[in-house]
């Protein structure tokens, strides 16, 4: 058998960050089954640090929280309207 590999946590969460990010928003399942696996990593390594909503401007395809300007929507309701909950950028 040969030498195990290993690769940093902060390359999967680079690589999650990306897919969330730049994938097609047909490709819900795809940012969803990255995220699982991400979290998992995350908590059974002690790192996981919580992750926020992308912004319109941040991705293609739906977005995560609604922001007007720089200021979230006053409405709470209405911040996550059309939310894609898969849009999302994980903190290291």
């Amino acid at each position: 058998m040969g030498k195990r590999k290993t690769i940093p946590v902060e390359y999967l969460v680079d690589l999650v960050n990306s897919i969330c990010k730049n994938s097609k928003s047909s490709q819900a399942g795809v940012r969803q089954g990255a995220m699982n696996v991400l979290e998992s990593t995350l908590h059974d390594t002690g790192n996981y640090k919580g992750f926020r909503f992308l912004l319109a401007s941040e991705c293609e395809g739906p977005p995560g929280v609604n922001y007007e300007g720089n200021m979230p929507h006053p409405d709470i309701g209405l911040r996550f309207e059309g939310t894609d909950r898969t849009r999302v950028q994980f903190y290291k």
